[in-house]
């Protein structure tokens, strides 16, 4: 008798409910977690003006301080965890996603050399109760309802953000700015024309993604208005990133089905990311000239300067989550900064380099580990014709967060609201993988039959 290996499909098995009244639950948990997102959107300070006065003493209280905010963050980790307790439905979605947390151990460690821990330690535990109100969310609504959840959010802030134009000129950059280049460009509630061209940008990726798939006129006219908002925004990078990442993601939508030809667009769109910073190298001079004005380009090459002055002298271990910029007196990006307008600075206007001069080189490498390797291999072997109405628009906001932190900071950005729908759409596109039907080898024997000769 011999044997041999057999690959067979096994169909992944929906979780059961269990009846209305765990149906009621999973609604209040969705109802939570649209909560939560309104009030990450929205924030406490909904067209907060911007004079120079105001800026700099929000920059001087920036240090993670906010009672209401933190007792907010707090009351909501708790009724999810306490839906959790008494649900009667077996869990979506379990966590897995060891590297994500290992990371917020190292960020938590690295805490103990800042030159204020108890700030550091702060910012590390905003970052650490987001993301498990994200995660807990996930595991008791799954990630299509967790997905509708954002959509939801992200549609009704485009709302509002359209309705307060003609209503309140606080949602348009005021004259009072100190930023001349500012003035006139759209914001909608949000605190800075930036964020709301990212959120905004985002809007018309997930809008213009469900028009796609579900043909919904409501969807299509969502996805315009978002899109002439981030005109209105004057945010460049929003605006290239929205055409782009939407084209891109239904180039991956087309290759469902094809894991070769969807390795050759994650690599493709790997190497547009490296030869983005090869270019910034080989052409360092030219773009320095071109972008002197610290005033122009928002002085990042100036802020990138600081942060690698700092590197320079402190290869290893960085100045501790949160710790480099906005830390008091003390901050140690005060004894490199080159510019006046730095001292309002509160990121190195690049998510890479804020995670690296505050949490090294492993820091950085765990980042990219756990939301470039990873995400990259689930999208690459993950998708089907089946989850690619969720897989689709979460590698699009994924794609769109990657670059984007090349010219602006989100990873682990407090609860800023690109970086939490980050997270949902990292939490969603995990928990779809883990979905997915995998073939399992089985031994099959088969009987040899033997001649009997003579």
């Amino acid at each position: 008798m011999a044997t041999s290996w057999h690959r067979g499909g096994v169909a992944a098995i929906p979780a059961q409910t269990g009846g209305g009244q765990s149906m009621r639950m999973i609604w209040i948990t969705q109802i939570f977690y649209f909560v939560f997102l309104m009030m990450v959107f929205i924030g406490q300070q909904p067209f907060a003006s911007r004079t120079q006065d105001e800026l700099v003493a929000m920059a001087q209280e920036n240090d993670g301080s906010d009672l209401f905010k933190q007792m907010l963050f707090i009351g909501f980790a708790l009724l999810l965890t306490g839906v959790q307790i008494i649900r009667k439905h077996p869990l979506q979605y379990r966590f897995t996603f060891w590297p994500l947390a290992i990371m917020l151990v190292w960020f938590f460690i690295s805490c103990t050399w800042g030159v204020d821990p108890f700030v550091s330690f702060k910012r590390a535990m905003q970052q650490l109760i987001v993301i498990y109100i994200t995660f807990c969310a996930l595991s008791l609504i799954g990630p299509q309802r967790l997905f509708d959840a954002l959509r939801a959010a992200l549609i009704v802030s485009l709302i509002i953000c359209w309705v307060s134009l003609p209503l309140t000129p606080a949602a348009v950059h005021p004259p009072t700015e100190s930023d001349k280049a500012l003035i006139g460009a759209w914001r909608g509630f949000f605190f800075h024309k930036n964020i709301a061209g990212a959120v905004m940008a985002l809007t018309f990726i997930v809008c213009g993604n469900a028009w796609i798939d579900r043909r919904k006129w409501y969807y299509a006219l969502f996805a315009v208005m978002a899109f002439v908002f981030v005109i209105g925004t004057k945010s460049k990078t929003s605006l290239a990133l929205c055409v782009g990442m939407l084209a891109i993601s239904n180039i991956y939508r087309a290759l469902s089905d094809n894991t070769q030809k969807r390795a050759i667009l994650l690599l493709m769109l790997g190497f547009g990311m490296v030869g983005f910073l090869a270019l910034y190298i080989a052409y360092q001079p030219t773009i320095e000239r071109l972008f002197a004005d610290p005033t122009s380009f928002t002085g990042r090459v100036s802020i990138w300067r600081v942060v690698f002055d700092y590197l320079a002298d402190h290869p290893y271990l960085g100045a501790g989550f949160g710790g480099f910029w906005q830390v008091g007196v003390n901050s140690p990006a005060h004894d490199y900064l080159n510019q006046q307008f730095q001292m309002l600075t509160a990121h190195s206007h690049d998510g890479y380099l804020e995670i690296w001069v505050t949490t090294g080189p492993l820091g950085l490498i765990m980042l990219l580990v756990s939301f470039l390797a990873l995400p990259a291999y689930w999208f690459l072997t993950g998708s089907t014709r089946e989850n690619q109405a969720l897989m689709v628009p979460a590698f699009a906001i994924w794609v769109f967060v990657m670059y984007q932190n090349l010219l602006e900071t989100s990873f682990f950005d407090k609860d800023r609201q690109v970086w939490v729908i980050f997270l949902a759409a990292i939490a969603a596109a995990h928990a779809t993988f883990k979905a997915k039907p995998r073939p399992q080898w089985t031994r099959r024997h088969h009987l040899q039959q033997e001649s009997v000769h003579g």
